[in-house]
């Protein structure tokens, strides 16, 4: 087994930084097969939504199909426990095949126009079931794929490949719904997928480390406890993922599921082509905060750079909730998203950092259990939308943000000092 070197790249080492992780070519297949694979994620994402409010014009429906799709990432701890004691590369193989064939029969159930809401919600659960596989197995082999130095290049540039698709994926496929159709936008999807599993099967780990017998020594439900503990006790871990969680909660969650509702009732538009535009802002936000984290690696005080990314987060959600026209809507979520990517990127590479390999997957999966969370508090901002409006809803998000960020900095002062 090729044990890299973990010697830190000095400053004149530091140049290109933005394309540094591109020079490894395992790392190349990851980025490339991720943008595939987030350019289908984001044409279900719009098509989900618009699909459940279509059928049911509700917002806690709404809210209900989009989240379902998120709640089998509380598994992901398991997922990890897996992925420290298989293969990772076959593992995301395997999930990736399932992934391919689940979407291709949705999209026949919809060319043929028998869905109802009960097949949304069992196909949400599904594919969130094997993407509660793929996505942490994912986010692990990127330090699989390149040595330490380049590792949070490498995480900005995968964020970048998703943000990307994030950006491009929404509008193109809100314009397809519109004018073709949900069941030719998952065949898209079908064919997305397809070809990124196509292309994984080139991949190789070239800076895989982990001594996946060493895992297996114990049971599954010790390695499960194993990387709770790890996470609990460490302190940068501890503080890193509850800031992670705090973020994604209200600003994701809150916001993230209710725009179907506030593209309908705000900006009054009823074919879905103004909500791809709207997810299309927070995709360009994504990407931007994401290559701005990969053009400056170097910068140390990462603690007060995520710190103050999270409260500028909060006040554009709270100056969306005011607006109700699209340019100004598409800005505040283009802002919005720019600042939540700078956290996210920021968390993930700190966690990724303070690893050991062995315990890598399990480490990351219960980091990302907070994607699994989302749907709880997405359903309280489908709540809060029916009984108050879905701009009082925003309100009310962007304020529990801040308060959040203000009582973390005084609580949590070493999350704020970080210097990385």
């Amino acid at each position: 087994m090729h044990t890299p070197s973990q010697q830190p790249v000095p400053p004149a080492a530091q140049s290109a930084v933005s394309r540094r992780a591109m020079h490894y070519p395992d790392f190349r297949i990851l980025w490339f097969t991720t943008g595939l694979v987030a350019g289908g994620i984001w044409f279900q994402q719009v098509t989900l939504g618009w699909l459940a409010y279509d059928l049911t014009r509700d917002a806690l429906h709404t809210a209900g199909v989009v989240g379902v799709r998120t709640l089998p990432l509380l598994l992901s701890p398991i997922t990890g426990v897996i992925a420290d004691r298989v293969d990772r590369r076959k593992l995301l193989l395997v999930d990736q095949v399932l992934v391919t064939v689940l979407v291709f029969a949705f999209a026949l159930v919809l060319l043929n126009d028998l869905q109802q809401l009960w097949h949304l919600y069992v196909f949400a659960l599904v594919f969130g079931t094997l993407w509660a596989a793929n996505n942490p197995v994912r986010q692990v082999l990127i330090a699989n794929t390149v040595p330490r130095e380049a590792l949070m290049n490498a995480t900005a540039m995968i964020s970048m490949s998703f943000n990307l698709m994030r950006a491009l994926g929404p509008a193109i496929g809100g314009f397809v719904i519109a004018f073709f159709g949900p069941g030719i936008n998952f065949l898209i999807q079908g064919v997305l997928f397809l070809l990124a599993l196509l292309v994984l099967t080139r991949m190789r780990t070239p800076y895989y480390t982990a001594d996946r017998a060493h895992a297996r020594e114990s049971s599954p439900l010790q390695n499960l406890k194993e990387g709770f503990v790890r996470v609990i006790t460490e302190p940068t871990t501890r503080i890193t993922t509850l800031m992670t969680f705090g973020l994604s909660l209200t600003m994701l969650a809150m916001v993230f599921n209710q725009l179907p509702v506030y593209t309908a009732e705000i900006l009054n538009n009823d074919d879905g082509s103004q909500l791809g535009l709207l997810l299309m802002a927070m995709g360009l936000g994504g990407f931007l905060g994401t290559a701005l984290i990969a053009a400056f690696t170097s910068t140390r005080r990462k603690g007060v750079l995520a710190s103050a990314a999270f409260a500028l987060s909060a006040v554009t959600v709270v100056i969306l909730s005011q607006v109700a026209t699209l340019w100004l809507a598409m800005l505040a979520l283009l802002l919005q998203q720019m600042f939540v990517q700078v956290v996210m990127t920021t968390n993930m590479t700190i966690v990724h950092s303070m690893t050991p390999d062995d315990l890598r997957g399990r480490v990351i999966g219960v980091y990302q259990m907070e994607i699994g969370l989302m749907p709880f508090w997405g359903l309280v901002g489908g709540a809060l939308s029916r009984a108050y409006g879905v701009d009082n809803a925003f309100l009310i998000a962007g304020i529990t943000g801040l308060a959040i960020i203000a009582i973390g900095s005084v609580a949590f002062p070493r999350y704020r000092r970080l210097q990385f």
